[in-house]
């Protein structure tokens, strides 16, 4: 058998064994591509999320500090009662400061009051959906496979829905940001502290230098 015939049936052994191994490779190869693609979309379908969830909860902590200013901080319910001390008073005069005026002014003061826990009421259930739209928007992400970004959407809703305050609330926000935006990791520094240590390792000889006093030794004339 000559030279040309064991080349050439090298060369078809070779190519029967490369076609599927090329196939195998490329699927191996097409699948971790569509995996890495699979990864960034979820990602950045979270990352979406996480932005709705801190625009929803912001807007239920504004909704809410505006609803507590109006009726029931300390100066709201300082206005209700100087208003219903103006309105017995003129009640009262108005009765010649008899007990008919005051039964009046009693019972303008009561309106009042029933007035504002009506309209206070009013204002608590305008914030039903701000509650809402927090709780829509963080279920996803408290659902989610990953642990750290379902606990850190949890503290999100938790601060949100529960009040309990600006900085628990933006205390689950940061640790909801640094489970999806992790920092990147440069994977030029282990190449550049092993250069760095070869370097080091390098003689002032192999590097071509010469040492102090121009290379002469110390008894050299």
């Amino acid at each position: 058998m000559n030279d040309a015939v064991i080349n050439g049936l090298i060369a078809g052994g070779l190519g029967l064994i490369g076609a599927p191994l090329g196939v195998v490779v490329g699927w191996v190869l097409s699948r971790r591509q569509q995996r890495a693609m699979d990864e960034r979309e979820d990602r950045r379908r979270l990352r979406e999320q996480m932005q709705q969830l801190v625009v929803a909860a912001s807007e239920l902590m504004v909704a809410r500090k505006t609803h507590h200013a109006r009726w029931l901080s300390r100066e709201s319910r300082v206005r209700l009662v100087g208003m219903a001390g103006i309105e017995f008073w003129s009640a009262w005069r108005s009765g010649a400061g008899s007990r008919a005026g005051a039964a009046r002014g009693l019972g303008a003061v009561a309106r009042m009051v029933n007035e504002w826990d009506r309209s206070g009421l009013q204002g608590a259930a305008a914030l039903a959906p701000y509650l809402a739209g927090v709780a829509a928007a963080g279920l996803p992400l408290g659902m989610s496979d990953d642990p750290a970004v379902a606990a850190a959407a949890q503290a999100v809703m938790s601060a949100a829905l529960e009040d309990k305050g600006e900085a628990a609330l933006n205390e689950g926000i940061a640790a909801l940001r640094a489970a999806l935006y992790p920092p990147q990791v440069d994977r030029r520094r282990w190449y550049a502290r092993v250069l760095r240590r070869r370097q080091a390792a390098v003689t002032p000889a192999q590097r071509g230098e010469l040492p102090a006093g121009g290379g002469r030794s110390p008894g050299s004339p």
